[in-house]
């Protein structure tokens, strides 16, 4: 190991202290909004399948949210009558479709804020190491 290398902290120092941040500045990026970073997740995950079955969504949160914590996102969702339960599946009602292109918007600033000073190569770089690391720790990607 490089002296270089030595001289840092264990990479999950930096995994969760970034998560760790990137939490707090989404959340207070989406507090005018009356939600937070996962309540996005759940939104952005709609709009990219269309619906979303609850069930199945969960492998991607269960970490960070516990079953009645991730129960209350949705509710809250339905409750702002922002999604809607049909057939089994969470859909967007018309006033969630405003909602979420105005949110999409701002997202799309934090992510700029965040993502600052870094080029897509050394983005995708990240990426690509963090998803070695998961398969070699016996995770799937």
């Amino acid at each position: 190991m490089s002296s270089a290398i030595k001289d840092k902290m264990p990479i999950g120092w930096y995994l969760r202290e970034v998560d760790s941040l990137l939490t707090k500045f989404v959340n207070q990026a989406f507090e005018s909004f009356g939600i937070n970073r996962y309540h996005w997740q759940i939104m952005k995950n709609i709009d990219t399948h269309e619906k979303i079955c609850k069930d199945l969504f969960y492998h991607q949160v269960h970490r960070f949210v516990n079953e009645s914590e991730y129960e209350s996102l949705f509710q809250e969702l339905v409750s702002r009558n922002w999604i809607v339960l049909k057939e089994g599946k969470y859909w967007f009602t018309p006033e969630g479709k405003d909602a979420f292109a105005q949110i999409s918007t701002l997202q799309e600033a934090n992510r700029d804020a965040i993502t600052k000073g870094t080029t897509e190569e050394e983005y995708l770089n990240t990426i690509r190491f963090l998803e070695k690391l998961i398969v070699n720790l016996g995770g799937n990607v």
